[in-house]
């Protein structure tokens, strides 16, 4: 059809190349349902409607050639920056519609055509059936299009004239449609705007190409032998636009190269020149993608860049399998232009590019001062007709010699080494680098030496950013930077890998003992304040240590494990922790996981829910209990029991309870400030427990949202209490001192001394839920339940229950004298910002008017809050 040619927009879904194979069967039955709608419209409507009149003298097989004619001949439009390729189809439908038989035309439409297909474009079998099935539809399409315009009227005329452009329009909108569904299948989307444009293009062009389809009809009509006339003015046509196709296309190429020779000239940014160099090499090349390759120096490593349509830069270390081909060293080597055509018969060439999942493909050196320093490469050229040639390479090649000026004016290549592989803040190895450097030690050592990996994480850093800003922050970095090179020593390798979070390399260690002592003096070094205009600023370190072969032989694996062991260490009093297989939690599974809700803290993508607490006698409700859940974007809503005992094993127990504890004494001070004084509490774990920064947190918390210390209340386990009973209650010594109130969660179920319970400075002890739960059925429970409460009540502290599900285990528990109440009876947990909302609808819902709630673990039970 005579429209921008459908089979190139076909070049985004890529049909035949790699292809899923559950896309590849929705295309092969989209085929089917294309052919049997075909036949169904040929046999019910088709056959009936085609007209019949007329003189035709046209074989099937003369119309066929001059459809494959309309296949190879193609004209080449450049539409703003989008080169298209159209083909006149149009013309042999309009005079095959006219001259040749119904049947005959469906078959010209096909038979030659397919043959161009298979032995001239080389396309893929998937592929080629696609177009044969949408080229058959088109071709009954057509028919029936035309003779439901015509009727049982003569052609000749404006009727046939209508019927002519009815035909052309039906057959561009049944293919562009077929197209986008077929992007559909590969790509996951449809863009409206592009399918309307395609539409109204292929209409348009439609339009133009018809209209001397339907002259030359009509000259037929009037004089047989006018056809060698037509047949001259055509190929003159075609010619003198094709010459005047090519000097536009030369104009704009040299436009392009002008435009980007002041560009590259110009800049001084590296990723503005590269950016440059590949935006206009695909555009000049007409190609979807673009990279330029830096071979390797004695000090760097080689690297790619690559940019394809959507603009983006990337960058990455040079594929040694690239390095290796003999086809791609001989344009090193040969410093020659290498030309890689679609359909090539050269079993390298086709290997080569199947490899690099390319159709085609053009490599040329670039130069320098001391001789080629790359390459400069285009691939998957535009459109299913035309491949690169030599004509392309060369001007490739041009593009490259401006490149290469620009790279080295003013040393940029060594500039675009080091930035690529260099911290810009720093001046230390980013990311990238460090894996370089510990590929290479890794494949260097010897049976009687090991290497170390360390990767150390600022603890404090983020308040300061938060505080004083990024530029206080980035004085910091540099300064650690510095701190950490001179205290690992010149043999070892350190590096930024991003943020707060360095490494260092150990090329030479005895054993993980050598890196331990590392460690140490590193934990040391940065005990010392840092120096920053008039304030000396405190900034931590946890580290965590990884060594091979102990922990694995592989830079990657090395990396990812010492990573574990550093969020472990920030759970250490020692500032650092050595990797241990207990870790890995014995499957993948485990360490993606880990990986997620590390990255889940990082953005702050937990929730805290609450669940409410109310006095059993008058029903208000006293306060709420925070526990912390985890959407999951793959796995849906994760609660703790699945991911809090991974976060005590990693470390990342210490951030997860900051961060529970900044979003639960927000949220009270925010209440309290509504008219809701209700109380908040939050588990602890032994670690954070006795983590010596805790009271300090807590302190600066309730001093920053002005939030009465007794409105929190810190739960800590029973078994937790008595596995270090010095040290745990010298640390609930310091939290009493702050005036939060302290709760023994899940009491009964383990081992206390009733002597030492007596001295803690508790105010409240919760009875587990396996107990409540059978209370009103079992005597057992409700013995263990009485007793619990009796203790409490002697020892002046609070009682709560947890689990309550129904009324009657609430009027029991009442009946047993207990305080407190927590269950699904009163309320299931609730996002954290709708309790305010859920405790207005519950207190209008008992009309009970707004008051002072009644304070909890105060010898006077009736006090208010005040």
């Amino acid at each position: 059809m005579a429209r921008p040619r459908v089979l190139a927009r076909l070049r985004s879904a890529r049909l035949g190349r790699n292809a899923p194979s559950s896309a590849t069967v929705r295309v092969l039955g989209l085929v089917a349902v294309l052919l049997a709608a075909s036949a169904a419209l040929w046999l019910l409507v088709g056959r009936d409607v085609a007209n019949s009149s007329g003189d035709r003298w046209m074989p099937w097989w003369l119309a066929g050639l001059l459809f494959a004619a309309a296949e190879v001949f193609v004209l080449h439009v450049q539409v703003r920056r989008e080169a298209r390729t159209i083909s006149l189809s149009d013309i042999p439908l309009v005079l095959a519609l006219y001259f040749a038989s119904p049947g005959g035309l469906v078959m010209a439409r096909v038979v030659l055509p397919l043959l161009i297909f298979l032995f001239v474009r080389r396309q893929p079998l998937i592929k080629t059936l696609f177009n044969t099935a949408v080229l058959i539809t088109e071709g009954v399409v057509a028919v029936v299009a035309f003779g439901l315009v015509v009727g049982t009227a003569n052609p000749d005329g404006p009727i046939g004239w209508a019927g002519a452009y009815a035909a052309a329009a039906a057959g561009g909108i049944l293919s562009a449609g077929a197209v986008a569904f077929v992007i559909r299948l590969h790509e996951d989307r449809i863009a409206g705007a592009d399918f309307l444009r395609t539409i109204g293009g292929g209409a348009l062009v439609s339009a133009i190409v018809t209209t001397p389809a339907l002259v030359a009809v009509e000259a037929l009509h009037s004089e047989s032998r006018s056809v060698g006339l037509l047949f001259v003015c055509g190929v003159v046509v075609f010619t003198a636009y094709r010459a005047y196709a090519s000097l536009s296309e030369r104009h704009l190429s040299l436009e392009r190269l002008y435009r980007f020779s002041q560009v590259v000239s110009s800049s001084p940014e590296v990723d503005e020149v590269l950016g440059s160099v590949l935006t206009q090499a695909r555009e000049l090349l007409r190609a979807e993608s673009a990279e330029l390759s830096l071979l390797a120096t004695d000090n760097e490593g080689g690297l790619r860049f690559r940019s394809d349509r959507s603009g983006g830069l990337d960058r990455q270390p040079l594929d040694e399998l690239d390095t290796a081909d003999w086809l791609w060293a001989r344009t090193i080597d040969g410093e020659e232009p290498l030309v890689l055509p679609r359909g090539s018969r050269d079993v390298a060439i086709r290997r080569y590019l199947e490899r690099r999942n390319w159709r085609d493909a053009i490599v040329v050196p670039l130069r320098g001062e001391s001789g080629v320093i790359g390459t400069l490469a285009v691939a998957d050229r535009l459109g299913d007709v035309r491949t690169f040639d030599t004509g392309d390479a060369q001007l490739l090649g041009t593009v490259a010699n401006h490149a290469s000026v620009a790279l080295q004016n003013g040393r940029l290549l060594q500039r675009l080494h080091h930035e690529a592989l260099h911290d810009a803040l720093t001046g230390l190895p980013n990311r990238v680098r460090f894996r370089q450097v510990l590929e290479e030690t890794l494949a260097a050592r010897t049976h009687n030496n090991g290497v170390a990996v360390l990767v150390l994480d600022l603890d404090g850093f983020k308040e300061i950013n938060d505080t004083l800003g990024h530029q206080y922050g980035d004085l910091v970095l540099t300064e650690i930077g510095q701190r950490i090179r001179r205290t690992a020593g010149t043999v070892a390798s350190v590096a930024r890998l991003g943020g707060d979070e360095f490494a260092v390399l150990l090329p030479d260690v005895l054993d993980v003992h050598t890196a331990i002592d590392a460690a140490r003096r590193l934990v040391h070094a940065l005990e010392e304040p840092v120096h920053v205009e008039t304030m000396d600023l405190e900034v931590g370190g946890s580290i965590g240590i990884a060594v091979a072969p102990e922990h694995g032989d592989d830079g990657a694996v090395l990396l990812r494990r010492a990573d574990v062991a550093m969020f472990v260490a920030k759970g250490s009093s020692a500032g650092w922790a050595v990797f241990e297989p207990s870790l890995d939690s014995t499957a993948p599974h485990g360490l993606a996981m880990l990986a997620e809700l590390r990255q889940a803290l990082h953005d702050e993508d937990l929730r805290v829910y609450v669940q409410p607490k109310a006095v059993m006698t008058s029903r208000e409700i006293e306060s709420v209990e925070a526990l912390v859940r985890w959407p999951h974007r793959e796995r849906g809503l994760v609660f703790p029991g699945d991911f809090i005992p991974l976060a005590e094993r990693s470390g990342l127990i210490r951030p997860l309870t900051s961060f529970v504890l900044r979003t639960s004494v927000a949220a009270a001070a925010e209440w309290a400030r509504g008219g809701h004084p209700v109380g908040i509490a939050v588990n602890l774990s032994p670690r954070t427990l006795l983590d010596p920064d805790l009271t300090t947190e807590i302190e600066q918390l309730l001093t920053h949202h002005r939030l009465r210390p007794d409105l929190l209340t810190l739960e800590i386990t029973e078994g937790s209490l008595m596995s270090d009973a010095t040290r745990t209650t010298t640390a609930l010594a310091r939290l009493n001192e702050l005036g939060v109130r302290l709760s023994i969660d899940d009491f009964g179920t383990g081992y206390s001394s009733l002597s030492y319970l007596k001295r803690l400075p508790v105010q409240e002890i919760k009875i587990d839920r396996s107990f409540v739960a059978q209370l009103v059925s079992d005597d057992n429970d409700a013995a263990i339940v009485r007793s619990v409460i009796d203790l409490g009540t002697n020892l002046l502290l609070d009682v709560v229950a947890e689990g309550v599900e129904d009324e009657a285990t609430w009027l029991r528990l009442a009946e047993l004298g207990c305080d407190l109440a927590q269950g699904y009876h009163l309320g299931r947990p609730m996002p954290i910002e709708n309790f305010a909302e859920w405790l207005s609808a519950y207190q209008l819902s008992r009309q009970v008017p707004t008051q002072p709630v009644r304070s909890i673990g105060t010898p006077d039970r009736t006090a208010g809050l005040g």
